[in-house]
């Protein structure tokens, strides 16, 4: 990133010129990487109101447009300790025309199982197993993340689970051990294992670490929900 990349500004505590800025792209084409852009900004810079905000209306103006709206409105109110209408806010994007990157819509089950774990009574674990069921009758549960959800399932132990983290390169590689590093905290935490738990979310949302300087390992990150629900979770009740 540049010095005058609105990333770097954020990143180095600039945060009024790099919101400036992505607001600046927003409103000169409010297109859905524009919308992201700016309400991951928000999440980023911990201005969780602004952030729902922004995803909200993005959600009235294209309701069924794309599920990652309604991940990062769930995240949103999840940071604001609202878990019932994070939750609500992650079922209903399972209505979206457009469902992820791989097209299978594996990430908001993903996200309510997490729910439903950390925050039990927030959402039934068994629905959010059933609807990860349901996506792993699809072929392309085979590409990446659809392994997390047969781990999850328990159809992949987690030996085979990390064996299928091999990506590209070095950076995507990275990034999927993040992501199986995320479940399997959460899945800890499952069995009482809260310390561990609180542990791995601190360590992963460390971005001081040497990993975080490669941009696009940086900025995969900012696109997934489950980095600012680690982050949370690492902050809240701490002492």
């Amino acid at each position: 990133m540049n010095r005058t990349d609105p990333w770097h500004c954020l990143r180095t505590g600039n945060t009024a010129k790099g919101l400036k800025e992505f607001e600046r792209n927003y409103e000169r084409e409010p297109e859905a990487s524009e919308i992201m852009e700016l309400g991951v900004a928000y999440l980023w810079v911990r201005q969780y109101e602004k952030a729902w905000e922004h995803f909200r209306k993005s959600i009235k103006d294209y309701p069924q447009s794309m599920s990652s709206f309604y991940g990062m409105a769930g995240t949103a109110r999840w940071c604001l300790g609202d878990v019932i209408e994070a939750v609500r806010q992650w079922r209903e994007g399972l209505k979206s025309d457009y469902a992820d990157t791989l097209g299978l819509g594996i990430h908001l089950p993903l996200l309510l199982l997490v729910g439903s774990i950390l925050r039990p009574g927030s959402f039934e674990k068994q629905s959010a197993l059933k609807f990860l069921e349901e996506k792993a009758r699809d072929d392309r549960v085979s590409d990446w993340p659809g392994q997390i959800a047969l781990w999850a399932l328990g159809e992949i132990d987690a030996r085979e689970l990390r064996n299928q983290c091999g990506g590209h390169d070095e950076v995507e590689t990275y990034d999927r051990q993040w992501l199986a590093s995320f479940y399997d905290g959460v899945l800890s935490y499952r069995v009482g294992k809260e310390g561990e738990f609180k542990d791995t979310m601190r360590r992963l949302t460390d971005t001081s670490g040497p990993r975080w300087a490669d941009d696009d390992f940086f900025l995969a990150r900012m696109w997934s929900e489950e980095f600012f629900l680690a982050r949370h979770e690492a902050e809240v009740n701490s002492t």
